[in-house]
């Protein structure tokens, strides 16, 4: 327990919880009111700060409101409300045993304090035993919302509690980051660190100095959950463990499990499924055959869970062009996405940003299923693996992509930038025909169907065809025939057998050396890069010169 008079945290509040073995106990007392369903969803939805007038402002500025839904979008769903019903059981249970006012729980304090003194924690870990606290896996490939989920509930809890009358700073909950080693010694330093940060207090220099053995650092773990009332213990990252040294997993499973039945803290493990198979069931085993079990977290299905994030999403556009939801855009961004909802609102936002910073006019500014499929391209080639594998069911190859980490959205937007910015600003080339009045006449011609609403870079190859056709046209002869071509229905392609030739992936290589196919195949970089160098993209930053 801790002597302080005053401090800085805020002071407990005891509230009738609704269960007498809750109210009789101050630290569970202390706690927030346990929460139906809908107050649990109302109080995990997250929007963004979104003014329809916005849109008018500078391309660069927007930019910035776009980012606001990489942070402050969420969309609570039946999973969500799952765990935090896991998680608020949790960490009531734990501090069932750990009655601070009963005689009882002091004896038992002073017994657990002297195996702690002794460096024999583990004495008694396969034992029947009488703790109360449990244990829970999440399980879930990267961006599926394990980490966002458990932050959001966690922090519907308080931080830190003082208790006056116990002298006590009651901590609820902690998270600690498995060590990217999966070392016990790096797992002991990191929750020194993390209850540091807490509390405001030195226990990395006064416990982590030195140098201690594991054993007592584990100890030392452990009195320090006695003594600021630790009710959960979260530990992110699990999979980790899988690089620890020769029989390092199974030292942490076991001081965990000891946590759980000897010091009696609850603890979650949140990782990917090859890693949380390997040790979740041991530690089932280890600890005891009860308890709260694993939650699989599984990408957004495409059913009424998909319909609802997108609807609640899609509002959310700073364009000058907003599209209205539709089944083309919806289906694309499933297919892309695979219903990853990190993936789904990094390319709902990356998509945007781009509409934004490359349109020639406000019309320009629009989503549609290319721009999706270009920046999906561009921006997220590094989790195709994942994505491929959830797309074809492999299960393999899904374990296989456990340490993919997702693009940054802000380095994605700032390369953006640079790309926008790193082109000097260049007025559009005349068309180069020969003689001067040719070029003169071209000009003109190009600038007329312009101001008919025909984009630049459209307006100049008619022209320039239907100059190489009739050299001494006229001007009006030359927008004449420009406009025809453009509302051609396609005559001549209907006289050519239209029916496409299949050929096998493996074959790509022999194609055409203008063939996508071909320069798919032979990419080493993303194909927006491949198809820029080849000439095979029009240099946008040109239009933005005009």
């Amino acid at each position: 327990m801790t002597n302080l008079k005053v401090t800085r945290f805020p002071e407990a509040e005891y509230k009738e919880q609704g269960l007498p073995e809750y109210n009789e106990n101050p630290l569970i007392a202390a706690l927030p009111l346990i929460m139906s369903p809908i107050e649990v969803a109302k109080a995990l939805v997250k929007r963004p700060a979104f003014q329809p007038e916005e849109i008018n402002l500078p391309c660069h500025i927007r930019t910035h409101a776009i980012n606001r839904l990489t942070r402050d979008f969420f969309v609570p769903q039946t999973n969500h409300i799952i765990i935090e019903q896991k998680l608020s059981k949790l960490i009531r249970c734990s501090y069932l045993n750990r009655n601070p006012k009963t005689a009882t729980f002091k004896r038992k304090l002073n017994s657990i304090r002297g195996l702690i003194q002794n460096e024999n924690l583990t004495t008694y870990m396969h034992d029947d035993v009488d703790s109360p606290a449990s244990s829970m896996t999440i399980a879930g490939i990267s961006g599926a919302g394990k980490s966002t989920t458990t932050n959001l509930v966690l922090n519907t809890y308080p931080r830190v509690i003082y208790h006056p009358d116990l002298h006590m700073l009651q901590v609820p909950w902690l998270k600690v980051d498995c060590p990217y080693d999966g070392s016990l010694s790096d797992f002991c330093l990191s929750f020194f660190i993390a209850l540091d940060r807490r509390l405001n207090l030195n226990y990395r220099q006064q416990y982590a100095s030195g140098r201690p053995t594991i054993a007592k650092m584990m100890a030392d773990v452990a009195d320090l959950c006695l003594i600021h009332a630790i009710g959960l213990i979260v530990i992110d990252e699990f999979q980790h463990m899988s690089l620890a040294k020769s029989g390092g997993e199974k030292k942490m499973i076991n001081f965990l499990v000891t946590l759980v039945n000897v010091v009696e803290v609850s603890v979650v493990l949140i990782g990917t499924p090859k890693a949380l198979r390997l040790f979740a069931s041991e530690f089932r085993q280890a600890r005891r055959a009860s308890g709260d079990g694993s939650l699989v977290w599984d990408r957004l299905p495409k059913d009424e869970s998909w319909d609802d994030f997108i609807e609640e999403l899609w509002p959310y556009q700073w364009l000058r062009n907003k599209v209205e939801r539709n089944e083309s855009l919806t289906n694309k961004l499933y297919e892309l996405t695979q219903g990853v909802p990190d993936i789904v609102v990094k390319l709902f936002c990356l998509a945007q940003a781009r509409a934004v910073l490359l349109a020639s006019t406000p019309e320009d500014e629009i989503l549609s299923p290319e721009l999706l499929e270009q920046v999906f391209d561009d921006e997220f080639s590094i989790v195709k693996p994942l994505l491929d594998a959830l797309r074809t069911g492999n299960r393999k190859k899904l374990e296989d992509c456990n340490d993919l980490i997702f693009p940054k959205f802000e380095s994605s937007i700032i390369n953006a930038m640079d790309k926008l910015v790193s082109q000097p600003l260049e007025k559009p080339k005349t068309v180069e025909l020969g003689e001067p009045d040719e070029t003169n006449i071209a000009n003109s011609a190009i600038q007329t169907i312009v101001s008919m609403g025909i984009s630049e870079d459209i307006a100049k190859p008619l022209v320039t065809d239907a100059l190489a056709r009739k050299p001494n046209l006229t001007l009006i002869q030359i927008v004449q025939m420009a406009t025809t071509a453009l509302t051609q229905t396609g005559e001549e392609k209907t006289k050519v057998d239209s029916k496409p030739v299949y050929t096998k992936r493996d074959s790509w290589g022999q194609l055409p050396e203008k063939d996508l196919r071909k320069i798919y195949a032979h990419k080493s970089g993303s194909m927006y890069e491949v198809m820029k160098e080849k000439g095979l993209i029009y240099p946008v930053h040109k239009l933005l010169a005009g």
